[in-house]
């Protein structure tokens, strides 16, 4: 069982560099520098002094910690399935002088939604009019670091960030709304969830809703290609833009 020897030292020091080249006042390395892990996942990290002054090293964490080990300048860190949405693991060096340097291990714990989706209240729109449609993201996490893209065609319409530092997973939802020209006719329209988290293309692969094709409707079209009728005052019984088909 693991018992925590991290002693809060008089004379403590706290690196700066978080996994950058050490700083003098606390030569530190983490190895990555820094975790970015899926809820359940394992990761390791690597915590070198470049003192050659060390006495012994240790992590302290409720998860994977190490005891104090005597006459090493390495140390690993290893968790076989991230149990938290927030982990601060802490490598210590003891000197032989008694000083005492720490660094925290930044760790991000994230999960892919459940599922990305769209609403929207009507699947044909007047030209000229606004309309919205809604996407949601089932959770999700972090929420901070989640991005929705709105996708027309081959173009992004619109982004969205949230303000949100719960580090558990939530739902949320983004709303986009349009004016309805003629051009968007057929015009096929999705959402996409995207965690930011890793550079590039790196991560998991960005999750998409599935797409909505947009009906518009001008003002001489009508969403019957033909309507024969017997009567002239039945024709707002069959089109509501007054462009009537007449049994002559």
């Amino acid at each position: 069982m693991y018992t925590s020897l991290f002693v809060p030292y008089a004379k403590l020091k706290s690196s700066s560099s978080l996994g950058n080249p050490a700083s003098a006042s606390c030569p530190l390395q983490m190895s990555p520098s820094r975790v970015v892990v899926r809820f359940g996942g394992s990761f390791s990290a690597n915590c070198t002094s470049l003192s050659d002054q060390t006495d012994g090293m240790g992590w302290e964490s409720p998860y994977g910690g190490v005891d104090l080990t005597q006459g090493v300048t390495s140390l690993l860190f290893t968790i076989d399935s991230v149990p938290e949405w927030e982990l601060g693991p802490m490598c210590y060096v003891n000197s032989r002088d008694g000083d005492q340097c720490t660094e925290i291990l930044p760790v991000t714990v994230y999960k892919m939604p459940d599922s990305v989706s769209l609403r929207q209240n009507s699947t044909t729109v007047k030209e000229g009019e606004q309309f919205a449609i809604q996407c949601d993201i089932v959770n999700v996490a972090p929420a901070r670091n989640l991005s929705v893209l709105w996708h027309k065609g081959n173009k992004i319409l619109n982004s969205e960030t949230f303000d949100d530092s719960r580090p558990s997973p939530v739902s949320k939802s983004s709303v986009l709304t349009l004016t309805a020209h003629g051009g968007d006719d057929g015009a096929e329209i999705w959402c996409e969830a995207k965690l930011n988290l890793w550079p590039g293309e790196q991560g998991p692969t960005m999750m998409r809703s599935k797409s909505h094709s947009v009906t518009v409707l001008s003002e001489f079209s009508s969403p019957f290609s033909a309507i024969v009728i017997s009567s002239w005052d039945q024709c707002w019984d069959f089109n509501c833009f007054g462009v009537c088909f007449r049994d002559v």
